[in-house]
């Protein structure tokens, strides 16, 4: 085999790989960014509700449900 189609041959092997991982890396940045964005967007709407207010967030992957100014169900009915 010749030498230069040897070495033409894992420049294309290693450039596709090189390729292949920069798209997987910016598809991960962009998922990060969206579920940033996502929460900072959710954050915003709660602040802007009044104390007692509930707010249900669906998405495909999950559900959230929001009590505004609420006691967290987890932690009863704590006075002080």
């Amino acid at each position: 085999m010749d030498p230069v189609t040897i070495a033409v041959t894992a420049g294309a092997a290693a450039g596709g790989y090189l390729l292949r991982l920069g798209y997987r890396w910016i598809k991960a940045r962009a998922e990060v960014r969206r579920a940033e964005l996502e929460q900072q967007g959710l954050s915003e709407r709660i602040r802007c509700l009044p104390t007692g207010s509930r707010l249900t967030e669906k998405s495909a992957d999950r559900e959230v449900d929001i009590t505004v100014g609420g006691i967290h169900p987890a932690a009863g009915n704590q006075e002080r």
